[in-house]
């Protein structure tokens, strides 16, 4: 499929996806009992002494939305009270929550689970916001019809793939050396890049609908497995005596 293909998936349904919603627009409680079940999976994967409790679930993204899609994911997010070791403790959520993911192949109805962990002072920039712990929308989302620009969209993902290609480029000349820290920049780029557009433009910023495009294309799976393929050879010993 095509980027301009792509690009037409991004359209506002005329109701919630009754896979996870109730007629009243409840989460499904048999849905809410697995994403409950993955929270703590998570959150007991986490080794740290002291480690802050859990504030609140919350499932978001375009599952909680009206502009869902076969491409989206569960936007599982973990709120943490970070105090003021924010900072700190912002960074090693953040590695724990790659690693968790990177490992983790988890599905509910055939959708992927993201898993995040963050402070609850975070702003949250979805026009669905769903507390899985109490049961109850937070704020419930409005149907609004997606306007971005093109253009500017498909240029944005043109300097990525251009990166992507470049990598493995070299991969494949055997030039493994620093291969996975440059990678390892690469999807971290990527990440705030999405964050900056969600920040600044919403959900529908030139940033998350190009990040979204790239990974409905393939290129954050294809990214990773390079990743993983690198450190597997680096750690690899070939000769034998």
């Amino acid at each position: 499929m095509t980027f301009d293909d792509l690009i037409k998936t991004f359209k506002v349904q005329p109701d919630l996806n009754r896979e996870f919603w109730t007629s009243d627009n409840k989460l499904n409680p048999n849905i809410r009992q697995a994403l409950l079940r993955i929270a703590k999976e998570f959150y007991d994967s986490i080794e740290l002494e002291n480690k802050p409790k859990i504030k609140d679930i919350v499932f978001t993204g375009s599952l909680a939305n009206f502009n869902y899609s076969e491409y989206s994911d569960i936007d599982l997010h973990l709120l943490f009270d970070f105090g003021k070791d924010k900072e700190l403790l912002s960074q090693f959520f953040l590695l724990a929550k790659s690693k968790w993911n990177d490992k983790h192949d988890i599905t509910v109805k055939g959708y992927d689970v993201e898993v995040y962990a963050e402070d609850e002072k975070s702003p949250h920039v979805s026009t669905g916001l769903y507390s899985v712990m109490k049961d109850k929308w937070i704020k419930e989302p409005q149907k609004e019809t997606p306007v971005f620009d093109e253009l500017d969209v498909k240029t944005k993902v043109n300097y990525f793939v251009g990166m992507v290609k470049q990598l493995f480029q070299q991969y494949q000349q055997g030039k493994l050396d620093g291969l996975d820290i440059k990678i390892e920049k690469l999807r971290d780029k990527l990440s705030k890049f999405r964050q900056s557009g969600l920040q600044m433009g919403g959900e529908f910023s030139t940033e998350n609908i190009a990040f979204k495009l790239l990974r409905r294309a393939g290129y954050m799976d294809k990214l990773a497995t390079l990743q993983n393929t690198v450190v597997d050879k680096q750690l690899s010993v070939t000769e034998r005596n």
